[in-house]
């Protein structure tokens, strides 16, 4: 009967149904279920506070809450260490006490509330008599704790939905009334409202430093009533001046003050009790990084205080509200604004639309003096040589200024020159910078200036001076609005400067290429011939006036130089050899002119082509007058092989017969490589690249199995399906191979990998040999090359003519590829290449042609 109840414990502890969309009924159902289930008096349960630092209580049954503290996280109690170490229930017992736990005195258990690695409860469980808690009730209290748990995550991820909608809708609310007023006054008291909406504090005062006349305005609204507002004098350290202003100022981070606990300075806690409040979050408002005031919330009520979701949204509705107050400031002034805009427009436009300069900026300086109605604005460019500001544009009825001259150390405008910064004197009498002489040539009795630089990419290009203001005093305003003249007159000084110097650049382009003994033909970004210098007019018996302006396709008909000058997919920069109408052989590079289009320039290399020819012809010859006397001695070789030989005799005979076989290989790779560079055009047929690599594979799979080598190779799911030399690709694919096996150790993995895209294949073969020395990499391709690891041995070298490799790079660059490899010594070697999935080889026509 005993174990029948216990078993109906544990069952009904698992099973009890809670209500968890009511969180707070299905805690205190909870409680109430484990006072029942154990028999106990009294059950408390705790919850993890938001600093996480320990447990605050939530929930009671049989004792009141507040006879309940704070559990920490990390206490030394010898009950909660092990429910916190081990993550099980643990109970009180005749050794252990129950002073310093919740609910004691008496036998007290503790089951943990967990949530994946998390303990984010505590569940006590109190009793004065029927003794320590067995296995069975700590076993219950485990399972209610877990349940526990459950409600505690549901109840946290319902709370985080339903302020997370809040926020959304506050958001939605303050976004609509803010932004939606073109009123000053309204967006500040929209912001000011929505901030106390969303937060806990009494009072917000939000401070606009500069309202546009040159003051401060200060509004206060309290929580329920009225706005306040206040205008007083603007002051230079962004009045109040407070410590906890300035650095909000600074950082343009929020931070808190407080009376209880004491938080601030000195001075912030006395602005406080000043204003009866027991604490302030300050907030800046700011125009990207540029402070334009400041938000106060304020707090009467100790123990009151924002937290972190508060300030976040705070800071967001605070956003809104600069942009708002920004709009609504723009909005009353757009009037004000409208004409200097019109005006600002035309002067960008004629300044840019045209390329005579001087009347550009005569004109536009005119714009500016009926702008700022000044007595006369004044361009100053800049002659560097002579270290000199020369007026070349002016504005105003009484001027008489033509090539005025000042030196640069002289004057306010040498001054700003100097420093690329703009200056505003409002009395010059007062001002050591202003230099009188220059009133004697202008004819100008000067008594306040503002001068700004005219600046363009870093580098000043001189200074644009307006002179007497109709008030006697120039503003931010009208300093802001002439630098957006200077930038407009910059740009079209920096556009004349580039037009002039691209004239040049394009004059010097076109005499290096017409004298040049290269042939050069110049295209623009459509194909239309720019340049056909006399080189290549002769070579290819064209008229170079003629040619220009028409199509490259059409000077160059059914020529590969053609084709590529017009291909709009070709890969630039490439390289080609064409030939001309007289036969001579030109080696062509064709590249990309940024905003110009493109350049061929070809060198003749007839003598180079004829030698290599000649030089193909003596290996040749040489080649097969070698190999009738290699045949005679190895047939000699072997002959005495039969006869009776002494032991010395029979190593030398074996050596002579190494050397013939040698010999014979190195003659016989000679000659392939000689007329496989000798032919210009391969048979070429559609086949799988696949099937390739596979029959390699097996073709040398003896020689890798004797060395219990492994290779690697796992093929595509896709059929694909190339163009080329079946027999010629083999060939390198076999060589790629067979190198990787002489080279890797015993029972070493050799890996092919195949990869590809819509415009190539690439082949890769990584073995896990001694590597290539870092300076052997460049000359692995040249005929024969071999490397120092070959000869590493000198009793048992690895056999190789040296040409393998030189021969397939030449295949795969006939096949339009190209081929190369990566390695690092002691770790292996990558050689890999790739090749077109259409043919283009390496001469002759560019253009695609179909198969079949």
């Amino acid at each position: 009967m005993v174990a029948d109840k216990l078993r109906g414990d544990l069952y009904q502890a698992a099973t009890k149904a809670f209500d968890i969309q009511n969180p707070t009924q299905a805690l205190i159902s909870l409680l109430q279920t484990t006072t029942e289930l154990l028999g106990v008096e009294r059950a408390a349960l705790y919850e993890m506070d938001d600093s996480g630092s320990g447990f605050v209580p939530r929930f009671s049954h049989g004792i009141a809450m507040s006879e309940l503290g704070h559990v920490p996280s990390k206490s030394e109690h010898k009950i909660l260490r092990k429910v916190f170490s081990k993550n099980q229930a643990a109970s009180t017992n005749g050794e252990t006490g129950s002073l310093g736990l919740p609910l004691a005195p008496g036998h007290i258990a503790c089951a943990p509330c967990r949530i994946g690695d998390h303990t984010i409860g505590l569940l006590f469980a109190g009793r004065d008599e029927g003794g320590v808690f067995d296995d069975t009730a700590l076993a219950t209290l485990e399972i209610l704790a877990a349940r526990a748990a459950e409600i505690f995550t549901h109840a946290r991820q319902t709370a985080s939905q339903g302020y997370l909608f809040h926020k959304l809708s506050l958001l939605y609310q303050a976004t609509h009334a803010i932004t939606g007023t073109r009123d000053r006054a309204e967006a500040i008291k929209q912001t000011a409202a929505h901030l106390l909406k969303a937060t806990s504090a009494d009072e917000c005062e939000i401070i606009v430093f500069d309202d546009g006349n040159g003051e401060t305005q200060r509004f206060r609204q309290q929580l329920g009533k009225t706005m306040q507002q206040k205008v007083v004098p603007i002051s230079s350290d962004k009045m109040p001046d407070y410590p906890i202003h300035k650095k909000v100022l600074e950082e343009l981070r929020p931070e808190s003050i407080s009376l209880t606990p004491p938080v601030g300075s000195a001075k912030d806690i006395a602005m406080l009790e000043a204003e009866n409040l027991s604490a302030s979050v300050v907030f800046a408002l700011a125009a990207g990084k540029e402070p334009i005031g400041l938000v106060r919330l304020l707090f009467s009520h100790t123990g009151h205080k924002i937290n972190e979701q508060e300030t976040e949204l705070a800071q967001a509705i605070i956003n809104i509200g600069t942009v708002g107050l920004q709009d609504a400031i723009h909005f009353e002034t757009a009037e004000a604004r409208a004409t200097q805009l019109q005006t600002l427009g035309e002067i960008g436009r004629e300044m840019t639309s045209t390329l005579d300069l001087e009347a550009a900026l005569q004109k536009a300086m005119g714009h500016t003096q009926h702008l700022l109605k000044a007595e006369a604005v004044v361009l100053f460019l800049l002659d560097e040589s002579a270290e000199q500001l020369i007026i070349k544009a002016s504005g105003g009825a009484r001027l008489r200024i033509r090539d005025v001259a000042i030196r640069l150390e002289e004057g306010i405008a040498g001054w700003v020159t100097r420093n690329n910064s703009p200056l505003i004197v409002n009395d010059v009498r007062t001002n050591p910078l202003y230099h009188s002489a220059i009133d004697g040539q202008t004819g100008l009795l000067t008594t306040s200036v503002l001068c700004v630089p005219l600046e363009r990419r870093g580098e000043v290009l001189g200074v644009i001076e307006a002179i007497n203001h109709p008030r006697g005093t120039f503003t931010e305003a009208d300093q802001n609005l002439l630098r957006s003249v200077a930038s407009w007159a910059a740009v079209a000084i920096d556009n004349a400067n580039l037009f002039q110097g691209e004239v040049d650049a394009r004059s010097r382009l076109e005499s290096t290429l017409v004298e040049t003994a290269d042939a050069v033909v110049l295209t623009d970004t459509s194909g239309r011939i720019i340049l056909v210098n006399q080189a290549a007019g002769q070579a290819f018996r064209i008229n170079p006036e003629l040619a220009t302006d028409r199509l490259a396709s059409e000077i160059f008909v059914d020529h590969p130089l053609g084709d590529m000058l017009m291909d709009e997919d070709a890969n630039l920069p490439t390289n080609l050899e064409v030939t001309t109408p007289t036969d001579r052989v030109l080696y062509t590079t064709i590249s990309e002119i940024s905003d110009v289009g493109r350049v061929a320039v070809m060198q003749d290399i007839t003598a180079l082509k004829q030698i290599d020819r000649m030089k193909s012809q003596l290996l040749g010859t040489a080649a097969h007058d070698l190999k009738n006397p290699l045949n005679a001695i190895r047939l000699g070789a072997d002959l005495l092989s039969d006869a009776p030989l002494t032991e010395q005799q029979r190593k030398a005979l074996n050596m002579m017969q190494r050397a013939t076989d040698s010999m014979t290989n190195l003659i016989t790779g000679l000659l392939e490589t000689i007329r496989v560079e000798s032919t210009s055009n391969f048979p070429y047929e559609p086949f799988q690249i696949n099937d390739l690599i596979r029959r390699a594979i097996e073709d040398l799979r003896p020689l890798s199995d004797d060395r219990k080598q492994k290779i690697v190779y796992q093929p595509p799911d896709d059929a694909l399906l190339i163009v080329g030399d079946p027999n010629r690709l083999n060939s390198v694919m076999a060589n790629l191979l067979s190198n990787a096996i002489k080279f890797s150790p015993t029972e070493a993995e050799i890996e092919v990998n195949l990869r590809y895209d819509d415009e190539e294949v690439i082949v890769r073969v990584t073995d896990h040999g001694p590597g290539i020395p870092e300076d052997e990499i460049p000359r692995v391709f040249e005929h024969l090359f071999r490397g120092r690891i070959t000869v590493q041995d000198p009793n048992n070298p690895i056999d190789g003519t040296g040409l393998g490799l030189a021969l397939a790079k030449t295949i795969i660059e006939q096949h339009g590829g190209r081929i190369w490899v990566k390695s690092k010594l002691d770790e292996g070697s990558i050689f890999s290449f790739s090749l077109p999935r259409e043919p283009t080889p390496k001469t002759g026509s560019l253009r695609k042609e179909k198969v079949g």
